[in-house]
C-alpha cells in the first residue's frame, strides 16, 4: 500500500485495492467497530438524501412546478442534467467530509496530499461549469470503508513525510543543525525582516511562510503526545505576539513546555525541543529517508537540554487559538470582568465547546447565555493558555478547591490581626483564602503556573514553587499563621504538614484542612506543639466525595 493510494480514487471498484486486507466490517480492526457503525448509518443517510434529491429534480421538471417557483422566488430555473449531476456530486461531497471529519487524517496529511484531497473529493460547482472533468466517487460502504481504512493505515507514513519536511527547512549554512537528523536544538532562518517605519523606529515584519517549521513541528508534538492533531493556523500570529511582549533573544515555552523557541534580529529562530522528541523524531526520519542517518547516531549521545516540565493535559490548537481571541473588559454593571461569546467561540465544534467550558470552570469563570465572567482580570491567564495550554491534572496536583464553607471556618479559626502573617503553603487558586480580608499580609506557594497565575491576579503575593523544596531552600522563614490544605495521596499531606509546621514562629497558629485518618496524629509534629481537632467537614469538594478534618495546631516554644 502506497500513501498516495486514495489519489487515483475514482470509482467504486478502485476503492477495494487501498485495504485489500478488508474482506468485510467483521474483519475490521475492534476499535474501528463504532466508526464502522457510523459509517454506515452516513451511507444510508446519504441514500435517502439521494432519492430525495432526484425526487426534488423530478418534481421540478414539471413546467407548472417551475412556473409557480418563478413566482415565488423571482428566479427562472429549469433544471438539466448538468445541474442534477452538480447536485449529487455537492452531495456527496458533503458526506465525504463528514466520515472524514471522524478522524485526524486531513489534519496529519502533508500540505499537498491534502490538495489533492481536496481535488478529488471536494466538489467545486464553478468549476464544473467552465468545463472541469472533476468526478466525485460515489458514497457507499464499499468506497467508504476501505478508504478510510486504508488512510488511516498511512497516518504514519503521513507524518513521517511532516517530520521530514521539519528537516528539510532547517538552516544548513548553521552548525547547530545536524546534517544526519534532529538534535535538540534547530534553527530556522528568514523568521523576519526589520523594516524601517516613517519617522519611527525599526519594526520587525514577520514572514509567515518562513515561520511555517515550527507550525509543522507544533503538529508533530501534538502526535506525539496523542493529542487531537489539527492544521495551526496562528503559529506566526503567536510568535510575532510573543517577540512583542517579551521582545528578541528571550526563550519562549509553547505548546506544555514540548517546544521553546526565541527570535533574533537578524531573522533567525532558535527552537529547542526536549531528548525524547529528538529521538521520536529522528526515528521517523531513519525510517522514511534511512540513508540520511548513519549508523554510528546510536552510538552518538545528543547533548543533555533542560529538564521540560512536561504536561499531560495540553489543550488542543482550535480551543487555545479561540482562548487567544477572547477580550475581556471590566464592566461596571456586573462589577466584574467580562466577555462577549459570539457563536464563533463555542459552537464550532462540539468537542471544542466542551473543553471550552471545562477550561471556564476550572479557572473560575461564569458562563451565561452569550457571555463568560470572570472575578479578576484573565488577560495573562488567556495569554497563558493560548501560548503555553498545559491545564494542571486534577489528580496529580490533587487540584480540589476548598469551599466557601471551609474557607469561612479556617478564617475564623486563625483571626489574624495587624502585623500578623499568613502562608498558603500549596495555594491553588485560593479557594481556602477566600474569607481572609484582603488587606492580610498572606504569601503563597503554588507549584503550578496557570494557577500561580491565577492568585496572581487575583492580588495574592506568590511563589511559582515547589513547597517542599521551597520549605528546604528557605529554613528560615517564619509566619505567624499557616492555613493549608495539602495535597492527600503518596503521603504529601503528611509531608507537607511537617514541613509547614517548620516555617510556625513561636507562639503561631495553623489550621490545617487534612485526611480523616489524621485524627489521632497528635504527636506527628512532636512536643513543641499542640494539636486539636477541632471539626469535620463531609461532602464539600465539588469534584469529590470525601469527609475531611480542620486541625489547629500551635506552637509552643
Amino acid at each position: 500500500m502506497t500513501s498516495n493510494a486514495i489519489i487515483p480514487l475514482n470509482t467504486d471498484q478502485s476503492c477495494r485495492h487501498l485495504m485489500p486486507a478488508v474482506k468485510s466490517e467483521q474483519d475490521s480492526l475492534p476499535e474501528m467497530r463504532e466508526e464502522m457503525g457510523i459509517i454506515q448509518r452516513l451511507v444510508a443517510e446519504f441514500s435517502k438524501e439521494r432519492e430525495e434529491l432526484q425526487s426534488v429534480a423530478e418534481l421540478f421538471r414539471r413546467q407548472s412546478v417551475r412556473k409557480f417557483y418563478s413566482l415565488l422566488s423571482g428566479y427562472d430555473h429549469s433544471i438539466t442534467e448538468k445541474s442534477e449531476l452538480c447536485a449529487e456530486y455537492s452531495l456527496r461531497s458533503e458526506y465525504w467530509k463528514r466520515v472524514m471529519a471522524l478522524t485526524d487524517v486531513l489534519s496529519v496529511m502533508t500540505s499537498e496530499k491534502r490538495q489533492a484531497w481536496n481535488e478529488q473529493f471536494c466538489f467545486d460547482r464553478y468549476s464544473m461549469r467552465d468545463g472541469s472533468k472533476q468526478v466525485i466517487p460515489d458514497f457507499t460502504a464499499e468506497a467508504v470503508i476501505p478508504t478510510v481504512m486504508g488512510l488511516l493505515n498511512d497516518r504514519n507514513q503521513f507524518m513521517r513525510e511532516r517530520v521530514y519536511g521539519v528537516f528539510t527547512s532547517l538552516s544548513r549554512s548553521h552548525k547547530t543543525n545536524k546534517a544526519f537528523g534532529f538534535s535538540t536544538r534547530m534553527i530556522i532562518t528568514g523568521v523576519c525582516e526589520m523594516v524601517k517605519r516613517f519617522n519611527g523606529p525599526s519594526q520587525p515584519d514577520f514572514k509567515s511562510r518562513n515561520i511555517e517549521p515550527l507550525s509543522e513541528l507544533r503538529v508533530v508534538c501534538a502526535f506525539f503526545r496523542q493529542s487531537k492533531v489539527c492544521d495551526v493556523l496562528d503559529t506566526a500570529r503567536l510568535v510575532e505576539r510573543c517577540v512583542h511582549q517579551y521582545g528578541f533573544r528571550q526563550w519562549i515555552d509553547i505548546d506544555g513546555y514540548a517546544v521553546r523557541f526565541r527570535v533574533y534580529k537578524n531573522g533567525s529562530m532558535h527552537i529547542e525541543i526536549n531528548q525524547t522528541l529528538a529521538e521520536q523524531m529522528n526515528n521517523i526520519l531513519s525510517a522514511f529517508v534511512p540513508l540520511a542517518l548513519p549508523a554510528e547516531r546510536h552510538k552518538e549521545k545528543l547533548k543533555q537540554a533542560r529538564e521540560f516540565p512536561l504536561k499531560k493535559n495540553v489543550l488542543d490548537f482550535d480551543s487555545r487559538m479561540q482562548l487567544g481571541e477572547m477580550k475581556f473588559s471590566y464592566s461596571e454593571r456586573e462589577k466584574c470582568w467580562a466577555a462577549f461569546r459570539s457563536g464563533g467561540y463555542l459552537s464550532l465544534d462540539k468537542g471544542t465547546d466542551t473543553i471550552l467550558h471545562d477550561v471556564f470552570r476550572t479557572i473560575g469563570a461564569r458562563v451565561e447565555n452569550y457571555y463568560v465572567y470572570m472575578d479578576y482580570c484573565p488577560d495573562e491567564i488567556l495569554r497563558y493558555l493560548s501560548q503555553v495550554g498545559a491545564m494542571p491534572d486534577q489528580v496529580a496536583h490533587q487540584l480540589y478547591q476548598s469551599s466557601r464553607k471551609i474557607s469561612d471556618y479556617v478564617a475564623g479559626l486563625l483571626s489574624m490581626g495587624e502585623g500578623d502573617t499568613l502562608l498558603e503553603p500549596s495555594a491553588g487558586q485560593g479557594a481556602l483564602l477566600q474569607s481572609f480580608s484582603k488587606a492580610a499580609d498572606i504569601h503563597c506557594i503554588e507549584v503550578d503556573q496557570l494557577n500561580a497565575l491565577i492568585l496572581k491576579a487575583k492580588g495574592f503575593d506568590v511563589e511559582e514553587a515547589d513547597f517542599l523544596a521551597w520549605s528546604k531552600a528557605n529554613p528560615g522563614k517564619k509566619f505567624s499563621h499557616i492555613a493549608i490544605n495539602p495535597p492527600f495521596s503518596e503521603n504529601r499531606a503528611r509531608l507537607h504538614l511537617l514541613a509547614a509546621a517548620t516555617h510556625l514562629a513561636p507562639g503561631g497558629c495553623m489550621a490545617a484542612v487534612l485526611p480523616l485518618s489524621f485524627r489521632h496524629e497528635e504527636a506527628l509534629l512532636g512536643d513543641e506543639f499542640s494539636w486539636d481537632l477541632v471539626h469535620e467537614f463531609k461532602n464539600e469538594f465539588e469534584d469529590t466525595s470525601i469527609t475531611v478534618c480542620v486541625v489547629y495546631i500551635q506552637r509552643i516554644t
